[in-house]
């Protein structure tokens, strides 16, 4: 990935990270007692997770004190290096490394449970697609293990403003965070669109949400999910 501006916007926001806490999708995911998913009475110790664009790494932390043994990517060594840094002054131990959504440089059925926030919708380049990267995802899974995560809503806050490439991708504008400018992102239009394409990767089980919430004006829109293989 070529050093763009957006990439140095991107970088330079997470190495000025210091403090991190948990997101909302992990906590509600692993520690809600959701009618449809209530994952509280599975044992986490020894099993293994996943974390696709880390960012900050503010759930590492929480995957951590829940007892799994913890892997993350994220697309630059320096936020990688500056996360692990973080870590170890909180006594957390993680596995992170440089990769891709599309490509993490992990070996098939590697993990137990794969999980992605606010990352899954990044394309590299204009050859990447939402099929590939979901493909690549139940790859990594280990059978029967759970992937879940977030996929960009179609009227998001982060699609303002931004260029139609084609009913699936856009380029961004990002005039709220000013983070993403220049990037190439996949919306996912409804819930039936995304349990498609999970299926069509070769996930089971495939549960999906709308997630919707006006934070004081910047209305923030998701689709939350989760699928076994």
């Amino acid at each position: 990935m070529l050093k763009s501006q957006y990439t140095r916007n991107y970088i330079n926001h997470y190495l000025n990270i210091q403090n991190v806490y948990p997101s909302v999708f992990s906590l509600k995911m692993f520690l809600g007692r959701n009618p449809d998913l209530n994952l509280r009475g599975l044992e986490y110790s020894g099993k293994t997770i996943l974390d696709v664009g880390f960012g900050d790494g503010r759930d590492l932390i929480l995957f951590h004190n829940l007892g799994f043994e913890v892997f993350g990517v994220e697309v630059d060594e320096a936020v990688v290096t500056h996360t692990e840094e973080k870590l170890v002054q909180v006594g957390v131990k993680a596995n992170l490394q440089v990769g891709y959504n599309d490509e993490t440089g992990f070996k098939p059925n590697r993990f137990d449970f794969v999980f992605s926030c606010a990352s899954l919708m990044y394309l590299r380049d204009s050859n990447s697609t939402i099929h590939k990267i979901l493909r690549h995802m139940y790859e990594i899974t280990k059978p029967r293990g759970y992937f879940l995560g977030t996929l960009t809503r179609f009227d998001s806050h982060i699609t303002k403003d931004s260029t139609k490439i084609d009913e699936n991708r856009i380029l961004c504008k990002d005039p709220f965070y000013k983070q993403r400018e220049g990037q190439l992102y996949w919306l996912h239009h409804s819930k039936e669109e995304i349990a498609q394409d999970l299926h069509s990767a070769g996930f089971k089980d495939c549960k999906v949400y709308n997630y919707d919430v006006d934070w004081f004006g910047t209305r923030e829109t998701a689709f939350i999910f989760f699928a076994i293989k």
